[in-house]
């Protein structure tokens, strides 16, 4: 069987989400099944753009594109966990925020979602453009030559 284009691996190489970079956690953001579904959420994303099309993991046409789709993807998803959990404690009169990454995360998520979409489009009508190549004709074309 082929390598897909991107391996979850590559994804956590690429934003640093190793146990000795996240001081902050007591190890890996992402677990490999979560950026698994955010990879196949990107292809499935690309795919439902016009024109439709049926890329798969290994067919995906470009690697940083499928990157961009899979990150705005565990963003997102993240996010909305980081959510889910925010809340303030106060000790003594003092404010403390308990889980504030949320809207960083927000804001990661669209950075990578735009440029998935704009470059995801670009691909499909280059690709449209291309398929219709020599094959572009007109209606005028089966009238009787006087």
């Amino acid at each position: 069987m082929a390598n897909p284009v991107l391996t979850a691996e590559e994804v956590r190489e690429f934003i640093q989400d190793k146990v000795e970079k996240n001081r902050l956690l007591d190890g890996n953001e992402f677990e490999p099944t979560q950026i698994e579904l955010a990879m196949e959420m990107a292809v499935d994303r690309f795919n439902m753009i016009i024109p439709l099309g049926s890329a798969n993991m290994f067919t995906f046409p470009s690697k940083t594109l499928l990157l961009y789709g899979t990150l705005a993807n565990l963003f997102a998803g993240q996010a909305a966990l980081l959510a889910r959990n925010t809340m303030n404690y106060s000790d003594g009169g003092i404010q403390i925020p308990v889980e504030e990454r949320s809207q960083l995360y927000v804001g990661l998520a669209e950075m990578y979602e735009a440029a998935f979409t704009t470059s995801a489009k670009a691909i499909k009508l280059q690709t449209n453009i291309e398929s219709g190549w020599g094959g572009v004709s007109s209606d005028y074309a089966s009238f009787p030559v006087w």
